[in-house]
């Protein structure tokens, strides 16, 4: 036991190491702690929330290198990942404000400010919603807007018997046919979300990769043209989930990808593609990619013959093997 004496001597000693902690603090930063302290012992959920919030922003900020983002670095960097400063300027909103975001304080949040974030950070749909969810704001709903086609479109495609026709949306998947891609394209003999994707065919499908003749030349040109497409589409969520898919599963995608950042995107300008199809020669194709007026972000591509032998053996399969 201790006496008096000591007992005060001993609550003086303690004080002291307190003040001469809190005295290396900032003000703000010892009323935030004093407040953090009292609420945990309090079990206050709204201060758990917070400090998920604190924990998977500050995380996610340091996952990415400035590389990731397209920002050049020069000399050393003492930060692993991203400056706050840095992701404050790609999502456009104040540095003050993104710190006591990512802090966790109570400030004004809106639905508009948390998807610059979200982008800025490349978060994927369901990161998204969980940065949402702590934020106490409604998740957003990242099903992408169902385009409406014109319903003549199919019968433009139906009715060019030169060659296969379809069209494609700026992520390269395929919305629209002819029976003639259909059957060299093999375009429903796949299941999966990217299974009318036409680059993630091009590098998944092993099938796809042997009906190109030139398949390293076409692939290079399929990632320019996704390259391209993203540029407009940067933390889009279709976007972001495919690219990170290929990236993922495919080495060769993932390189032909970084080295496109240099190339640069694809001309859309005609071009010549062949296909080795089974039982057949190799069979020649004029490319002809064109935009639609009233629907921009989307291309129409016709594949016309080039010799007398593809244009037989395309009358060939309009016939069919019964006719």
């Amino acid at each position: 036991m201790i006496g008096a004496a000591e007992s005060i001597q001993l609550h003086a000693k303690n004080r002291d190491d307190r003040n001469a902690t809190d005295r290396s603090r900032s003000a703000p930063e010892r009323m935030e702690s004093s407040l953090r302290i009292n609420n945990e012992l309090r079990g206050d959920p709204t201060v758990r929330q917070r400090q998920e919030l604190r924990q998977f922003l500050q995380a996610r900020r340091a996952a990415l290198k400035p590389e990731d983002v397209g920002l050049r670095t020069t000399g050393r960097r003492r930060a692993t990942g991203l400056r706050r400063e840095e992701v404050a300027a790609m999502a456009g909103v104040g540095l003050t404000w993104y710190t006591w975001l990512e802090q966790g304080r109570d400030i004004r949040v809106s639905e508009e400010m948390l998807e610059r974030v979200a982008r800025s950070l490349r978060l994927s749909p369901n990161d998204t919603a969980y940065l949402f969810l702590l934020a106490g704001r409604r998740p957003p709903d990242h099903r992408p807007p169902t385009v409406k086609l014109d319903p003549a479109l199919q019968s433009v495609l139906e009715g060019f018997t030169a060659g296969p026709a379809f069209l494609i949306n700026a992520r390269v998947d395929t919305l629209l046919s002819n029976r003639l891609a259909d059957q060299i394209y093999r375009l429903n003999e796949e299941e999966g979300p990217f299974a009318r994707n036409m680059v993630w065919r091009l590098f998944m499908d092993p099938l796809r990769r042997q009906l190109y003749a030139d398949w390293k030349e076409f692939a290079v040109f399929g990632v320019g043209v996704l390259r391209g497409n993203y540029a407009s589409r940067i933390g889009d969520p279709e976007f972001e989930n495919l690219i990170r898919e290929l990236r993922s599963n495919s080495a060769e995608f993932a390189r032909i990808w970084r080295e496109s950042s240099q190339r640069g995107t694809s001309s859309l300008a005609p071009s010549e593609v062949r296909f080795r199809i089974p039982g057949k020669e190799i069979l020649r194709f004029a490319s002809v990619r064109l935009t639609l007026p009233t629907y921009p972000d989307h291309l129409i591509v016709f594949l016309p013959a080039l010799d007398k032998a593809t244009s037989a053996a395309i009358s060939a399969m309009m016939k069919g093997p019964n006719e």
